[in-house]
């Protein structure tokens, strides 16, 4: 009861003082009836002190950020930027959305770095940008994995009877996002006040089984909760973490055969991983009422000090230190392996771009939009001045100069990004992933949030992937 109350109290508190959002997906987005042009490289902008550049987030925290860009902005070109929050991450999908159908789109579009977004006939399409080889190179090699459409891309929405009709459309090469900063899952963050009253503080875990023996303990001892996550969205858990832990246990090739519909997931060592999620539910380690939570009150609840231990990736870090936690509390560490792992301990974190600018087409000032995301992504000032607010990795490919002149912790986390690909890398571009495979991982997500709430076993989730893959394979799909 006391704990209950506890959670009430400070969950109650801390939604009326911050609200922060954080990065989602953005695939499944209804088309808008705006059209579409292709666009060339922007001219430069003339200092014009009557217009004002709008941008829309849903991260509060990266408000300062686009501010203190802007400020540069300002002084280079006199055209002042306005940065324009709303919050929580469905609010602004359903904001853009709206705008996009009714031509009333801002300036510059700050969203999740996605192709096929199904608003894209709303915004300018930056192709001439992906096609400067001098533009390209001043960006990690990985920058545009999410953004530029694939020859890949078209074949899959093309077979997939659920795709519409504005992604349908879309043709390979087509950019209509230019990411501006990447990061990666697949980390847990702790809070050594609470840990340290079990003496776990610094304690980082060998094997996940050890993991959940940690949290169970504080979920016992104390009045805290164990782990929080953002149960709410179905498939923050796997993509995560439940990935990683099930690609380094059964291997790549086995991971990747779940997908390829050449595995059964009820197949007695595959359905481990699974079990081991359960597991975790069924000993009570979740702080509760984490099966409602996205991933903003998930992050305010671990701020608010309600846990003590988060699962998040890179990008956490900011979103913790903007929503006033002491950071001198906090230690990380990468999500731990299964015992009896096929890939014992070797796990690494791969970077990917996470969010990007777009440019609405009933914009007036589409050059100046398109040096402000120049500005942001590649210009050294720029770099420093918004990377520094924001607490984020940025995409560019940073010399020596530009990167000491970033914060130590911004420059470490940058750093401890690896170009090797993981095991769950490996399996994340396997052919049809998406598209027509995909109703049975949907149906999985769905599945394991039940699992959460005690309806189903992993055992009963297992065989409901199953049969949804065969009816699906059975179907053509």
């Amino acid at each position: 009861m006391a704990k209950r109350i506890l959670v009430l109290i400070l969950s109650l508190i801390l939604v009326l003082t911050l609200l922060v959002a954080c990065a989602g997906n953005g695939d499944d987005t209804p088309a808008p009836d705006a059209a579409a042009d292709d666009v060339e490289a922007a001219d430069p902008v003339q200092q014009d002190e009557g217009n004002t550049l709008t941008v829309w987030t849903w991260k509060v925290a990266m408000v300062p950020a686009f501010e203190a860009a802007g400020e540069i902005f300002y002084e280079r070109y006199g055209i002042r930027v306005e940065a324009v929050a709303a919050s929580p991450d469905d609010v602004h999908r359903q904001r853009v959305i709206a705008a996009a159908n009714s031509g009333d789109l801002p300036d510059v579009v700050h969203w999740w770095a996605a192709r096929g977004k199904g608003f894209e006939n709303a915004l300018v399409n930056m192709r001439a940008r992906g096609e400067d080889a001098a533009f390209m190179d001043g960006f990690s090699a990985v920058a545009f994995n999410n953004s530029i459409v694939r020859d890949r891309d078209v074949e899959g929405w093309a077979d997939n009877p659920e795709t519409c009709e504005v992604v349908r459309s879309l043709e390979e090469g087509d950019l209509f996002q230019i990411p501006i900063d990447m990061g990666g899952f697949f980390t847990i963050y702790g809070n050594n006040r609470i840990l340290s009253q079990v003496g776990l503080e610094n304690r980082v875990p060998t094997y996940l089984c050890e993991f959940i023996d940690f949290a169970e303990t504080v979920s016992n001892e104390t009045d805290y909760g164990g782990f929080i996550w953002a149960a709410g969205l179905s498939d923050v858990y796997y993509n995560w973490m439940g990935q990683a832990v099930e690609s380094m246990f059964l291997g790549p090739e086995v991971s990747a055969g779940l997908i390829m519909r050449e595995e059964l997931m009820s197949d007695p060592r595959n359905i481990q991983p699974l079990k081991m999620f359960e597991e975790m539910a069924t000993r009570g380690i979740f702080l509760d009422g984490i099966i409602t939570m996205d991933i903003d009150e998930g992050d305010m609840a671990f701020a608010a000090g309600l846990g003590a231990y988060l699962l998040g990736g890179t990008f956490t870090y900011g979103q913790l230190r903007a929503m006033g936690m002491d950071m001198d509390d906090v230690f990380s560490f990468v999500v731990p392996v299964m015992r009896d792992s096929v890939i014992p301990g070797s796990f690494h974190i791969n970077g990917f771009p996470l969010t990007g600018l777009s440019i609405a087409q009933n914009s007036t000032m589409q050059d100046a939009a398109m040096r402000f995301i120049e500005l942001v992504a590649l210009d050294p000032d720029g770099i420093v001045a918004f990377y520094n607010a924001a607490y984020l990795l940025p995409v560019a490919r940073l010399d020596a100069a530009t990167a000491e002149r970033l914060d130590v912790s911004i420059r470490t986390m940058f750093n401890s990004l690896s170009d090797e690909p993981n095991s769950a890398t490996q399996v994340w571009y396997v052919p049809g992933r998406t598209a027509g495979r995909r109703l049975e991982w949907n149906e999985l997500y769905s599945d394991m949030q039940r699992i959460v709430t005690g309806e189903i076993t992993a055992e009963e989730a297992a065989a409901n992937f199953d049969a949804n893959a065969a009816a699906q394979e059975a179907a053509g799909h």
